[in-house]
């Protein structure tokens, strides 16, 4: 009896000793240094609520977490060692390509949120209108994704008017600059709250999807301590999954703890809108899909930010298993040798299977976004992408015919008396009201916002006016929204194409004819 029980006490101080040391460590939490790329506010909420939450605490982690700004590199910060950590941007990827021996461990947006904003009263709606105009951006490793959208449409330095990035609204507002560097979830939203419409340029609409946000490191970091890497990169994601399914509590973090003054609603559209490019349909938080980077590189060494792709073994970090945490010399020491074997025979089956359900279910997924890409999520028409794709085929018809471009009157009412997700089910609602009234062969999208775009292929002026009048009728009705009767109107403006026209020129003409239909004029955009 005395030889079992001593057998039993040896087992288990095999068993408290590394408890024992997970607490110690747990007393004297490492102190590391989290530089972000910009001041605090929801676009790094996901760290905030990693500390707020005690997910770095529990990692044994004591995070300072830098505000950024104007002049501040988190590349230069973190390769200098005054930080651990950083969240950049494209620099990254380029930094790493000439020379710097950086690792990203995850890429937290999977689409940038960098766009274009004009002033609706521009006249300025696509990129070939920004020929000649002043606009406004940072330096070309930062706003690659806006770099790369205006190389392949054709333009350089030298049809445009460049201006160091002010980084303040106020200097479009003023027509101090035409174009503006802005962030999707952000100015738009500053700025239709204030009532100046605006003309988005989304560099995604033009092929150009690049990665933002890439929370990174260096190779020495994780070679010298390979395993707080991985725990603040755990709880780093920790975070973000906690922030984007509590947003009123983020908010409310933001507020308390970090003097972000913003309004509610507009710090609600920003969660709302990162959360669409943190986390789209099928893919995991931080996800880093080997060949989308290397198409990136690719077109950054296209542009001349890098001189060529380099591989990236040494930089897309690799997160050991979460099989491995339990494989620890105490608990191997339980164990017999054919065990062992059995096990990790049983281990690998297992992972294989795995591996090959994981490469099919990406084949589908890949293949389910590449068809959402061209399709409207909440109307489910199709979007501006598909639209231009029509239009471009189109135009090379022989009777090209019309283009009706609708948009609804007074539709920022319904938004703010009612809320955003009444003014969504009217969209819905006029969206399933007007393919019914005008059939579902009739090609009709979703330009962006409340425009909506209708193709009539072989119509002349005449023609399209008359279906231009059953869509006003169709629109009589008002629409039921819970127990509200909302009653909006709708502009419409026909355009006939013209030989010579390009798709956009077809469009802006469409676009300023429904203007014309609302009464108001528009300044006249330069040929």
């Amino acid at each position: 009896m005395k030889r079992y029980l001593l057998w039993l006490l040896l087992i288990g101080a095999s068993y408290i000793g590394p408890l024992l040391a997970n607490e110690s460590s747990l007393e004297a939490p490492e102190r590391v240094v989290l530089q972000l790329r910009w001041l605090h506010q929801p676009q790094f909420v996901g760290y905030h609520m990693a500390k707020a939450k005690g997910f770095y605490a529990k990692a044994g982690l004591d995070v300072e977490i830098r505000p950024g700004g104007k002049g501040i590199s988190p590349v230069d910060e973190v390769q200098s060692g005054r930080a651990d950590f950083g969240v950049g941007n494209t620099e990254v990827l380029t930094a790493y390509a000439n020379g710097k021996p950086l690792l990203a461990l995850a890429c937290v947006f999977q689409h940038s949120p960098s766009i274009f904003l004009a002033r609706r009263d521009s006249g300025i709606l696509t990129v070939d209108g920004m020929r000649g105009k002043r606009i406004m951006m940072f330096s070309a490793h930062q706003d690659a994704e806006l770099l790369a959208t205006l190389f392949y449409q054709g333009l350089n330095e030298s049809q445009l008017t460049p201006i160091q990035t002010s980084v303040n609204i106020d200097d479009l507002i003023e027509g101090k600059v035409d174009i503006f560097n802005a962030y999707l979830s952000n100015e738009p939203f500053y700025l239709e709250e204030r009532g100046i419409p605006v003309s988005v340029i989304n560099p995604r609409n033009y092929g150009i999807d690049f990665y933002s946000d890439i929370l990174f490191t260096t190779q020495a970091q994780e070679q010298a301590h390979p395993g707080r890497v991985e725990r603040f990169r755990t709880a780093s994601l920790e975070g973000w999954r906690y922030a984007l399914a509590h947003p009123q509590e983020a908010i409310a973090l933001l507020r308390s703890e970090y003097g972000v003054n913003r309004s509610q609603a507009h710090m609600e559209y920003e969660l709302q809108v990162s959360k669409e490019m943190i986390q789209p349909l099928y893919v995991e938080i931080g996800y880093m899909n080997p060949d989308r980077v290397t198409h990136i590189m690719e077109q950054l060494a296209e542009i001349g930010l890098i001189k060529r792709p380099v591989p990236l073994t040494d930089f897309l970090y690799q997160a050991p298993s979460e099989q491995w945490v339990f494989w620890r010399p105490w608990f191997l020491l339980s164990l017999a040798a054919c065990v062992l074997i059995l096990l990790l025979a049983v281990y690998l089956l297992v992972c294989n299977k795995r591996l090959n359900r994981e490469i099919a279910l990406r084949q589908q997924r890949e293949e389910e976004i590449l068809q959402l890409a061209r399709q409207d999520p909440l109307t489910g028409l199709p979007n501006r992408l598909s639209l231009m794709e029509r239009l471009e085929a189109q135009i090379s018809s022989p009777n090209p015919g019309c283009l009706l471009f609708c948009d609804l009157n007074n539709f920022k009412q319904v938004n703010d008396g009612f809320g955003h997700s009444h003014g969504d089910a009217i969209l819905c609602q006029l969206a399933e009201r007007i393919t019914r009234s005008l059939n579902h062969q009739r090609f009709f999208a979703r330009l962006a916002g409340d425009e909506f775009v209708l193709l009539l292929p072989d119509h002349d002026q005449f023609d399209a006016e008359a279906i231009a009048e059953v869509i006003r009728m169709a629109m009589a009705q008002p629409f039921q929204v819970n127990d509200h009767l909302l009653a909006v109107g709708i502009s419409v403006g026909v355009s006939q194409y013209q030989p010579g026209w390009r798709a956009e020129q077809w469009l802006i003409h469409a676009d300023r004819a429904m203007y014309n239909d609302k009464g108001i004029e528009l300044a006249v955009a330069p040929p």
